[in-house]
């Protein structure tokens, strides 16, 4: 409910950035000198995409952490005596996409952008082993996301080359490198399901060159899923729910 809370007030910021926005472009433009000045007219169009993601998980452990039965491991060489902590660690990836662009009026457009998403996650256990020494076990989790995101785009009047939008959407995400199929791993202490939805707030400005429109855009992506698979080892037992977060930072050529 919080990072809800959030996403609501964030989307609020942004419209209320576009109307002042928008009302101070009725006031400059005479001042106009417009590149590409009919390509808003046209119906469609399209583009590519490259940006920058922090990808990362919403981890919740269960309330009974230090209850669990931490005797069920065979190995005792990576078995806990107390496990303390369960604690996600985000890294950095990249996303690659294809834009394409439906006009549905003066302010609003349509907008698929099928996209090649690569980054890192990790989950970080700490505890207590062999009764006096403190370790941690790290899992790894390496994706390869193909995302296919459905956004509308609500933008503020064009002040000369120049304006501001936001956007709002849903996404459903398939993890072509998810360990989600790979039992019998021993290095694999917790996997992810292929498949997640999510739902996705941006805000960005577009750029009007003499050929092309240039845009920079920042989006954060809420996972609407428990993506962890449930096998009964005390690292899943550990975590009540998991969920993904990621931000992005892309340019956008249309």
């Amino acid at each position: 409910m919080y990072r809800f809370n959030r996403a609501i007030i964030f989307l609020f910021c942004c419209i209320f950035l576009i109307t002042a926005f928008s009302h101070d472009a009725y006031s400059q433009r005479q001042v106009e000198i417009r590149n590409i000045p009919h390509y808003d007219y046209r119906p469609y169009h399209f583009g590519f995409l490259l940006g920058v993601n922090k990808m990362d998980f919403a981890l919740k452990p269960v309330d009974n952490l230090i209850e669990l039965d931490y005797k069920e491991l065979e190995d005792p060489i990576n078995k806990f005596d107390n496990l303390y902590t369960v604690l996600p660690k985000h890294d950095f990836g990249f996303n690659i996409g294809i834009v394409s662009n439906l006009k549905l009026g003066k302010y609003f457009d349509l907008r698929f952008i099928p996209t090649l998403t690569f980054g890192d996650r990790t989950i970080v256990y700490e505890g207590i082993y062999n009764n006096d020494v403190l370790r941690d076990r790290e899992q790894k989790i390496e994706s390869t996301f193909l995302d296919f995101p459905l956004h509308l785009k609500y933008k503020s009047a064009r002040i000369n080359n120049t304006r501001v939008y936001v956007i709002g959407g849903i996404k459903y995400t398939y993890d072509l490198a998810s360990g989600e199929d790979r039992y019998g791993d021993d290095d694999i202490l917790a996997r992810i399901s292929r498949n997640d939805y999510y739902y996705e707030l941006g805000i960005g400005f577009d750029h009007y060159f003499y050929y092309f429109k240039f845009s920079t855009e920042l989006k954060a992506s809420f996972g609407m899923n428990d993506i962890l698979e449930r096998e009964g080892t005390i690292y899943t037992n550990s975590i009540e729910s998991l969920k993904s977060q990621i931000i992005q930072l892309s340019i956008l050529f249309e």
